[in-house]
């Protein structure tokens, strides 16, 4: 085995590349369009790799649900205290990050889909600030 790719079934993709591409800095890679609509699409930020496609339905059961349930992406990051920085510069409404006893600081935001993204970096960058 050589990667793992998550497949986000998604509303809108185009939506949902507001967030990604505009949000999070993803970069589209790849996309189809069927019937003149953007139908899925292949983003990339560093070695991280997620594909949106078009066939979600109605996101409300993800949205409604608490944290952390069912699949999380959990994405490491060199700092996260620096993505809040940029987030809340985009005018994204982002809590700080929280240090887990694991020895991550750690955010979890929810995609406009309701997907939990948790975004992480060893909380000893934190004592260099």
């Amino acid at each position: 085995m050589n990667s793992l790719t998550p497949l986000l079934n998604v509303q809108d993709v185009t939506r949902s590349l507001a967030f990604w591409r505009d949000l999070l800095g993803f970069t589209v890679v790849g996309s189809y369009d069927w019937e003149g609509r953007l139908a899925w699409a292949r983003l990339q930020k560093g070695q991280v790799q997620v594909m949106l496609n078009g066939r979600g339905g109605d996101p409300g059961h993800r949205l409604a649900r608490e944290r952390y349930t069912d699949a999380v992406l959990c994405i490491a990051v060199d700092d996260v205290h620096a993505l809040v920085r940029d987030l809340r510069a985009k005018g994204l409404q982002v809590e700080d990050p929280e240090a887990q006893e694991y020895g991550l600081d750690e955010i979890v935001l929810r995609d406009p889909d309701g997907y939990d993204l948790a975004f992480s970096s060893p909380s000893d960058l934190s004592a260099r600030r």
